[in-house]
């Protein structure tokens, strides 16, 4: 159990606390101790668990807090020492509070996008800091650079060239695969998801395969690849950011420290919060934001459904799967 606040001797010694607590609840001692592990536990267990980041833990633990006295009288001895339990609880209330979360960053993007037009007249910048107090999000990644894109698309479904290169055996039966239309335009929409791992070499295959100009399709692949381009920039910009608030955040912290004036202690604590806020807001939006296309951003190019994308993925995954060196090992897929 490493990692974990107790070690398994421990645990046992826990677990016979919490029942005597509950046979004597009056021993407020004894409340206290089993009180003070639990939080240690709840702290620990879901980064433990890989549930949930670091940063994420101590608002887990004011999450669960009041239900801590409930933990410790509802616990039965049985199959589960009382860490075993926790784990259990813990697994079903990251859900509630990760959905909780999501729900209260929605809604504070909201209010920070309207507040300037339900209050034009009074809204102005907070005065603590020189940063904006908004949130950025991906709606507005250049698109109109990308128009031409349906129309390369339907190009490679439709426009057929024979090709030159004898391809071997295991090439051949994957052309045949994709020969028929719906497979063909499943298997494009494969190589639109991520577009930049064609090399030159490959190009030439997947042409031979598909029986396209290889100019055409990488013309095609090029475009597609200027959505990458510009989720790379934003990106950076968003590591940028969130870089400033971090080094901001320690001059605060440093600042705190050495005060004394108790105003100018309050209005550093106050930053302090927005700070942190903003930090983890970028933060979280760098890491869900993968250096590939999302099948929800390929539909919006392409005009073609979701659910469109999800399928085809799901399907040529299966087929490509068959014509792979390494058919045992298909994770990159």
């Amino acid at each position: 159990m490493q990692w974990l606040p107790i070690s398994a001797k421990e645990s046992k010694i826990l677990t016979d606390q919490v029942v005597c607590y509950q046979k004597d609840r009056s021993n407020t001692t004894l409340y206290h101790t089993v009180h003070n592990k639990t939080q240690q536990i709840l702290y620990s267990l879901p980064y433990y668990l890989h549930l949930l980041e670091e940063e994420d833990l101590s608002d887990f633990l004011l999450y669960c807090y009041k239900t801590i006295d409930y933990y410790l009288t509802s616990y039965r001895i049985g199959r589960l020492s009382y860490i075993g339990y926790l784990s259990q609880v813990v697994r079903k209330r990251t859900k509630y509070f990760i959905s909780q979360k999501q729900a209260n960053s929605i809604r504070d993007r909201l209010i920070c996008e309207i507040e300037p037009f339900t209050n034009a007249q009074l809204w102005s910048e907070p005065e603590m800091t020189a940063e904006t107090a908004s949130y950025t999000t991906f709606k507005d990644l250049l698109v109109s650079q990308m128009d031409s894109l349906p129309e390369l698309f339907n190009r490679l479904l439709y426009e057929r060239k024979a090709s030159q290169e004898v391809l071997d055996e295991r090439l051949q039966e994957l052309k045949r695969e994709i020969s028929t239309p719906v497979n063909r335009k499943r298997f494009l929409i494969v190589l639109t998801l991520s577009p930049g791992l064609t090399n030159q070499h490959l190009l030439e295959k997947l042409a031979d395969i598909l029986e396209v100009d290889s100019r055409l399709l990488c013309r095609y692949l090029n475009t597609a690849n200027l959505m990458l381009e510009e989720k790379q920039r934003c990106k950076e910009a968003f590591t940028s950011t969130s870089n400033r608030h971090f080094r901001r955040l320690l001059e605060i912290e440093n600042s705190l420290q050495t005060e004394t004036d108790a105003k100018v202690l309050e209005r550093l604590e106050a930053l302090r919060c927005w700070t942190i806020g903003v930090y983890k807001t970028k933060v979280t939006q760098i890491r869900k934001m993968e250096f590939r296309l999302s099948h929800h951003q390929v539909g919006e190019l392409l005009h073609i459904p979701k659910g469109t994308i999800d399928s085809s993925v799901h399907y040529m995954k299966r087929v490509l799967s068959q014509y792979m060196d390494e058919q045992s090992d298909i994770e990159y897929l």
